[in-house]
């Protein structure tokens, strides 16, 4: 489950990302989010084995479990302006 629900996410933001800021900042956009991506899979078993140490594995595991739901929790309740996308041709930041 875990992996089919890894492989749907990073499917589905790959083909979004793109699509979600001005032109200008897609190649940043694309790469920012593959970095996180590899960051994330490396966090995730570090977190695992520290936490392990403390509690319970089921409970390590519990938590970094949680953290993904806790991200989408924060992305949809604490931007403003997250039902927005902006327009094709949209300049980003003062003009030059």
């Amino acid at each position: 489950m875990t992996v089919c629900g890894f492989a749907g996410a990073q499917a589905v933001l790959v083909s979004l990302a793109p699509d979600l800021v001005a032109a200008d900042d897609r190649d940043s956009a694309q790469g920012l989010l593959n970095f996180m991506n590899a960051l994330g899979g490396g966090i995730g078993p570090a977190a695992v084995a520290g936490l392990s140490g403390i509690v319970p594995v089921s409970v390590a595991l519990a938590v970094l479990a949680a953290l993904p739901l806790a991200g989408l929790v924060l992305s949809l309740t604490r931007r403003p302006t997250a039902d927005r996308r902006p327009e094709p041709d949209a300049t980003r930041g003062s003009p030059r």
